[in-house]
């Protein structure tokens, strides 16, 4: 059993085709290919065709894709997914092979602890948010782009507020299982960074959710390795801090 990690997909996982990742070839149900945040296959207001074609691509793969959410999924939807229970812990059921990881747990994915957190805050609405109940709201967005604005989306189309966490219930939650394993997981899988990282790499976008992410940091032994996406880089930080985009790296 294996587990490759690669960054966001945003709704275009043209990089698993066999074309670009050789290794799939030997690689059977029983490995994880992980994608750290920005899976993007369910964004439209209802499953599109595109988003099907590619959702049973990837259920056909030989090995099992599992995503960790970020800042460009649709939570509405993703929320009224079928649940299991499935490497000891609730996943979101997209198909048979294609699930999504949810927030605050420890899955054992190929025999390690993985820590789960999702989700990060947007920074490309600097020009504000349309509301998408709003009747007028594509009027408003025409006129946005035509005064120059480009940095807006719309709340409950391409914007929803559950990218970053907002039940302090769900950050106890993964406290709390952390500590049920004395802080030690293999590995942590976040679609952001903690704060403290972000800082490192010039970032200046902070939120709830990398503070909590310092907090955590903190505790955990200084090998546990911990790869995140967000940042459109690939970039070792520390040997144990990666930020993967477009790279696809094998960690067991």
């Amino acid at each position: 059993m294996s587990i490759y990690v690669t960054g966001d997909i945003h709704g275009r996982p043209d990089r698993l085709s066999a074309k670009y990742f050789e290794n799939q070839k030997d690689m059977t149900k029983d490995d994880a290919m992980v994608i750290l945040g920005d899976f993007g296959l369910v964004f439209e207001q209802q499953e599109s065709d595109l988003e099907k074609l590619f959702l049973d691509w990837l259920d056909q793969k030989n090995f099992t894709t599992i995503a960790v959410l970020g800042n460009h999924e649709n939570y509405d939807r993703i929320e009224k997914l079928p649940v299991e229970e499935r490497y000891g812990g609730p996943v979101y059921v997209l198909r048979p092979s294609v699930v999504l990881l949810q927030s605050g747990y420890v899955y054992t994915i190929s025999g390690k602890k993985c820590f789960v957190f999702n989700g990060a805050a947007s920074h490309d609405i600097s020009d504000g948010l349309l509301d998408g109940s709003d009747p007028e709201w594509e009027k408003k967005a025409i006129a946005m782009q035509e005064e120059g604005k480009k940095y807006f989306r719309i709340k409950g189309v391409s914007w929803w507020p559950q990218e970053v966490e907002a039940d302090e219930a769900v950050y106890r939650r993964g406290l709390e299982n952390l500590e049920k394993i004395n802080y030690a997981p293999d590995y942590v899988f976040t679609h952001c960074a903690s704060t403290s990282l972000e800082e490192r790499m010039g970032y200046p976008y902070h939120s709830r959710l990398t503070d909590y992410f310092d907090e955590i940091e903190k505790k955990l032994p200084e090998n546990t390795l911990w790869l995140f996406g967000h940042y459109h880089a690939d970039a070792m930080i520390s040997e144990t801090r990666i930020c993967l985009y477009e790279q696809i790296v094998r960690i067991d």
